[in-house]
C-alpha cells in the first residue's frame, strides 16, 4: 500500500490525463554518494530550472517543494547534485525522488525519477543500490 502512495500523489499533482493530453515520460536520474551524502544527478539542459521536487520513502518520510514563480526556480546544472532541501536520508530505507524541470512556462517540462535504497556495507560505509526505472 505504501509503495502506491508516492506514485499516486505524483499522478494527482500532475493532473489526470485526458484524451488530448500528452503522457509525461519519466526519465531516469542517477544517484550516488558525494562526501557521504546522497547526490541526485540529471542530464539537465542549458536554461532548465527546477519546478518541483518530491522525495519519499517506504518509512513514510515525505517532502514536496514547488516553485511556481519562475524567478524563484533554482537552476539545474548538468553534472551537479540537485538540491534535496534538507531531506534526511536514512540507511536501510528505500526512496523515490522526482524532479520536474522546465525551461519556460510555455515549453513542456521533463520529469526525472530515481528509486534507490541507502544501505551500509560491512565496513560501515554508506552505499546506494539504485533500482531499475519503471
Amino acid at each position: 500500500m505504501k509503495k502506491l502512495l508516492l506514485p499516486g500523489a505524483v499522478f494527482l499533482l500532475t493532473g489526470c490525463p485526458g484524451p488530448m493530453d500528452p503522457v509525461r515520460v519519466e526519465l531516469p536520474a542517477q544517484v550516488t554518494l558525494v562526501n557521504n551524502k546522497v547526490c541526485i544527478l540529471v542530464p539537465a539542459e542549458e536554461g532548465e530550472r527546477i519546478f518541483s521536487v518530491q522525495i519519499g520513502s517506504e518509512a513514510e518520510q515525505e517532502m514536496l517543494k514547488t516553485f511556481g514563480d519562475p524567478a524563484s526556480q533554482p537552476r539545474a546544472v548538468k553534472g551537479e547534485c540537485l538540491p534535496t532541501y534538507g531531506f534526511e536520508f536514512k540507511r536501510g530505507n528505500s526512496y523515490a525522488a522526482y524532479y520536474s524541470l522546465e525551461k519556460t512556462t510555455t515549453e513542456k517540462g521533463r520529469l526525472f525519477a530515481a528509486r534507490f535504497t541507502l544501505s551500509q556495507d560491512a565496513d560501515g560505509r554508506l552505499k546506494i543500490l539504485q533500482q531499475n526505472q519503471r
